[in-house]
């Protein structure tokens, strides 16, 4: 029971966190705020992800360039959130300054390397990369959804909630064939099914009274970002299971209590948002 409360609670919280910083341009009437307020939390999070990435992979013996990494993760993140946006520069120029300085700056762990006394230097490269590749610049991409609207932003987190709940709930009941026991043994088709099944009704009904006349979705649309957020946001579970089985760990961290750490609550956002905001550019232009 204590357990249960716990987790309850802890998730309360963090579902309380997550709203507020989506809403709080259109709570306090500042859509600057709102994006920084956003951009922050986002960071902070990142911030904690790569230190969840780190300490996993020296738990299972694997050194990386640590400094090195919390560097090109920071960098790497404000890029992506600066890119494109308005309020601090416009024109072809500016982009393709962006775009071109991320590359560079993740060449220069390549670089850094050749200072190092290492046995495997690619390895090391590899391993000091990874937080920036499946975690920061993921969570830099939630700013640009953010800014497609508040209310899509919102329902990306919905969508990926539903479908977690109802995969649990439907495995739980109805779950007998095994989908992945190499690295998940819980999880079932039926599962996942029931999951997928939730989340494009969810995604088909809910979407349109989240986001008004924030974007021009039909149905279509909105089936087919539900079937994203469903299948990617299964494999980014996945993938999350995995890196916690290679370094022989339970839970990604303890900052949540009852649910483990950021990796664990973030893991289906961070591989379905790009797929979303590719999907979301496509349509648009």
């Amino acid at each position: 029971m204590k357990k249960i409360l716990t987790r309850s609670i802890s998730g309360a919280i963090y579902v309380i966190i997550i709203v507020a910083s989506i809403y709080a341009g259109r709570w306090t009437g500042n859509s600057t705020l709102g994006e920084v307020v956003f951009g922050a939390l986002f960071l902070i999070l990142g911030i904690i992800g790569i230190y969840e990435v780190i300490k996993n992979l020296s738990i299972k013996g694997i050194k990386c360039n640590e400094p090195v990494a919390y560097i090109v993760g920071i960098i790497s993140y404000l890029l992506v959130f600066l890119w494109e946006q308005p309020s601090f520069g416009e024109g072809q120029l500016w982009s393709f300054g962006l775009l071109t300085i991320i590359p560079a700056v993740m060449l220069c762990v390549f670089l850094a390397q050749l200072w190092r006394n290492d046995e495997n230097p690619i390895a090391t490269i590899g391993y000091t990369l990874l937080p920036t590749i499946w975690v920061m610049i993921p969570l830099a991409l939630t700013n640009h959804i953010h800014d497609a609207g508040t209310g899509f932003m919102m329902m990306i987190f919905i969508s990926v909630w539903v479908n977690d709940t109802f995969a649990y709930l439907t495995g739980m009941m109805l779950g007998r064939h095994k989908m992945w026991v190499r690295h998940s043994p819980n999880k079932t088709w039926e599962g996942t099914i029931g999951g997928a099944v939730a989340c494009i009704a969810a995604a088909i009904f809910l979407g349109p009274l989240m986001i008004g006349d924030e974007l021009p979705l039909n149905i279509y649309d909105w089936a087919f970002i539900g079937l994203l957020c469903s299948v990617i946001g299964t494999l980014g579970d996945l993938v999350e299971s995995m890196f916690k089985r290679f370094c022989g760990v339970k839970d990604s961290g303890k900052i949540m209590p009852g649910h483990g750490g950021i990796l664990d609550r973030f893991d289906s956002i961070l591989l379905a948002v790009p797929f979303v905001l590719s999907y979301l550019m496509i349509i648009n232009h």
